[in-house]
C-alpha cells in the first residue's frame, strides 16, 4: 500500500511538473498598435522580438500573432493575423485557421495613448456608442467564446509626448521630459488603473491583468542609472515611437509579467541597445520585479500576476506542515491555530474558497475537483502559501 501511494504521488508530481512546463509556453495574440510593434527595418523596435529572445534564453517558447488598431477597430471581430517577425514563430494563420485553432493562452490588448483626457468608461469623442471600456468588454467576451482559459493582459503603454514639447518639436528639453514622466506616473497611470477597475467590475469572473509598462519605464529613466541614456537613443519622435532600447525595456516588463519570473540575466544584450542597460542589467531586472510585485489592489492582491497567490514575501508560517499531501479531502495543518485565515486558490490563481474554518487543525476540501491547489494562510501581519494536491 505504501509503495502504491508513493507511485501515485510520483505520477501526480510528474503531471503537475508537466503542466508547469506547459504553462511556460506562451501562445499570444495581441490587439495592439505601434507601442508594441513599431514597423521599421528592424524587428528590434517590437516587443515580440525581444520577448522571444528572452524566453529562448530562459528555456521557454513564445509564438505571437496580432493586428494593428485601436480598441474600437479591434472590437470589430474576428481579428486577423497581420504581423510577421523574422525570428518569432507565428501563432496563427487567419487565412486558413479559425482563432480557436491556435489555442491562445495569452492575450494582450492596449488602448490608444492619446485618449486619457476623459475617463475610460466615457464614449470616445465623435463616437456616441463606444468607450475604451465597452470595446474592451466586447473583445473579452468574444475571447471567452474562443479561448475561455486564456489570460488577458492590459498593456499600459506610454503617453503621447507632443503636448509636452514647445511647438511640438523634438526632442524634449530636460524640463519637458520631466513633466512628461510626471504625467506618465500621475494622471496617465491613474487612467489605466481606473480602466482596469472598470473592466474588472463589469466582468468580476474574468482574470484581467495589467502590465504597467509606461510608469515603470518612466521610473527606470528617472530614478535609476538608466536616466543617463540620451533621449534620442530611447525615442525617435514625439508620438513617441521608440528605438530598440525602449522596446527592449518594455519587453523586460512584459516578459516578467506573463512568465511570472525574473528575466534571464544571462541574456547577451546586443549593442543596438544602449550599453547602460547591459552594465546595469541585473539591477534593472530587480527594479522591474520589485515594481511588479508592488502593483497591487487595495486588498494586497496583484494587479499584474495571473497567479498572484504565488507571490508572497513572508516565510513566517513556513513551520506549518500539511498532511496528507496528496489528499483525498481532509487536511491536517500542524503548528496552526485559529488566529490564521485560510483561503484556497486553484492552479490559475483564482480563489475557490475563502476564510475556511480550522476544526481540530483540519480543513475539508473533499468537495473540490481533483487538482493542484494553493492554501494562503495569513493574518494581518504575515502570510505563507502551501501547495496541496487533491486526488
Amino acid at each position: 500500500m505504501k509503495n502504491l501511494l508513493q507511485l501515485i504521488l510520483a505520477l501526480l508530481c510528474l503531471v503537475v511538473s508537466s503542466k508547469t512546463i506547459a504553462q511556460q509556453d506562451k501562445t499570444m495574440y495581441v490587439f495592439g498598435h505601434s507601442l508594441i510593434v513599431h514597423a521599421t527595418d528592424s524587428d528590434e523596435t517590437t516587443v515580440p522580438h525581444w520577448l522571444h529572445l528572452l524566453a529562448q534564453e530562459a528555456g521557454h517558447n513564445v509564438s505571437v500573432s496580432g493586428q494593428y488598431g485601436f480598441l474600437p477597430q479591434h472590437a470589430n471581430l474576428p481579428p486577423t493575423a497581420q504581423w510577421g517577425f523574422s525570428e518569432v514563430a507565428s501563432a496563427w494563420d487567419s487565412d486558413t485557421q479559425n482563432f480557436t485553432d491556435a489555442n491562445f493562452n495569452t492575450i494582450l490588448l492596449t488602448a490608444a495613448n492619446f485618449v486619457q483626457d476623459q475617463p475610460s468608461n466615457v464614449n470616445y469623442h465623435g463616437n456616441s456608442t463606444t468607450s475604451p471600456v465597452s470595446a474592451t468588454l466586447e473583445i473579452i467576451d468574444w475571447i471567452d467564446t474562443q479561448e475561455e482559459n486564456a489570460v488577458t493582459y492590459i498593456y499600459e503603454n506610454w503617453p503621447d509626448m507632443a503636448g509636452f514639447i514647445a511647438g511640438e518639436s523634438f526632442p524634449p528639453s530636460e524640463t519637458e521630459f520631466e513633466n512628461y514622466n510626471n504625467y506618465t506616473l500621475g494622471n496617465f497611470h491613474n487612467w489605466w488603473v481606473d480602466y482596469q477597475d472598470f473592466v474588472q467590475a463589469e466582468r468580476p469572473n474574468e482574470n484581467v491583468r495589467m502590465i504597467p509598462v509606461g510608469p515603470i519605464l518612466s521610473k527606470l529613466l528617472t530614478d535609476t542609472s538608466l536616466s543617463q541614456i540620451p533621449i534620442l537613443e530611447l525615442y525617435e519622435d514625439n508620438a513617441p515611437h521608440g528605438e530598440p532600447t525602449l522596446y527592449f525595456l518594455a519587453s523586460l516588463i512584459t516578459y516578467m509579467t506573463i512568465y511570472e519570473e525574473k528575466a534571464p540575466s544571462t541574456y547577451a544584450i546586443p549593442n543596438t541597445v544602449n550599453g547602460l542597460v547591459q552594465a546595469n542589467f541585473q539591477n534593472t531586472i530587480d527594479f522591474i520585479w520589485d515594481e511588479l510585485l508592488a502593483f497591487n489592489y487595495s486588498n494586497g492582491s496583484s494587479r499584474v500576476f495571473a497567479n498572484s497567490v504565488l507571490h508572497t514575501n513572508s516565510e513566517t508560517y513556513n513551520n506549518i506542515s500539511i498532511s496528507p499531501n496528496p489528499t483525498r479531502g481532509i487536511i491536517t495543518f500542524a503548528n496552526s491555530n485559529s488566529s490564521y485565515t485560510f483561503d484556497v486558490f486553484d492552479a490559475k490563481g483564482i480563489k475557490v474558497k475563502q476564510k475556511l474554518e480550522l476544526i481540530n487543525h483540519r480543513i475539508n476540501i473533499s468537495n473540490l475537483p481533483d487538482g493542484l491547489y494553493f492554501f494562503k494562510i495569513y493574518n494581518e501581519e504575515n502570510q505563507v502559501i502551501k501547495k496541496v494536491i487533491k486526488h
